[in-house]
């Protein structure tokens, strides 16, 4: 029996169909992987892109709450502010070097004063003026060689002592010699002191200021910014 030859017309058309189908057939089975491979990442992307989703809606959520949160805060303390806080511009001198004119503060509505505090009050004028709380009702004050005594028992002045060693130094009080000892301070009212000792108009000048005319107490320096400070 004759052996067909390898290069025949016929052998070679066998063998190029059969190369071709197995082309194909790659091809095929390619493109169904290709496209198993599709569909198995889509699959996995749609969990992810509804995750995407959830946080940006979860984001905004938190967002909206938080500027609802930051509103209804700001109302209230504006309505808190109105009620029980209010921003004084301090005028004059009188309480130079701890305040001067211009400067903004910020003064509480209280009861409950006491010694040294700050006091914002108004006189018969409707002047609005700060001066420190020295005397309580029902003490007595005096002042001898700068030094304050309240009930005739010496009471330290803290906030003073740079201006006090300062003035002595050059041969001066800082605050004059007086006496009121013989003057109880009456109840609902209190006897007032500018720190600027030499040059402040305060009690010494227009006498005790009643607790219904005081506004309330200076709780924060806010202006000058550099000067800020709390009381």
């Amino acid at each position: 029996m004759k052996k067909k030859s390898l290069s025949s017309p016929s052998t070679i058309k066998k063998i190029s169909g059969n190369s071709a189908k197995r082309k194909r057939q790659r091809r095929i089975h390619s493109s169904k992987k290709h496209r198993n491979k599709r569909q198995i990442q889509k699959k996995r992307l749609l969990p992810t892109s509804n995750k995407k989703k959830q946080a940006h809606r979860k984001r905004k959520r938190v967002i909206k709450e938080i500027f609802l949160a930051f509103f209804i805060g700001s109302i209230l303390i504006l309505l808190v502010s109105f009620c029980f806080v209010r921003i004084v511009t301090v005028s004059g001198f009188g309480m130079v070097p701890t305040l001067r004119e211009g400067d903004k503060v910020i003064t509480k509505k209280t009861s409950d004063l006491e010694r040294f505090d700050l006091a914002v009050f108004t006189l018969g004028n409707e002047k609005i003026q700060v001066r420190r709380i020295i005397g309580m009702p029902g003490e007595t004050i005096d002042y001898t060689s700068d030094t304050l005594y309240i009930n005739e028992q010496p009471v330290d002045e803290k906030f003073l002592i740079d201006e006090v060693n300062e003035s002595q130094r050059n041969g001066r009080n800082y605050t004059a010699d007086f006496t009121r000892k013989t003057v109880v301070i009456p109840e609902q009212y209190y006897f007032v002191m500018g720190d600027n000792r030499p040059h402040a108009t305060d009690s010494r000048h227009y006498g005790f200021v009643a607790k219904k005319n005081i506004i309330g107490k200076v709780i924060v320096q806010l202006f000058p910014v550099n000067e800020f400070k709390v009381f």
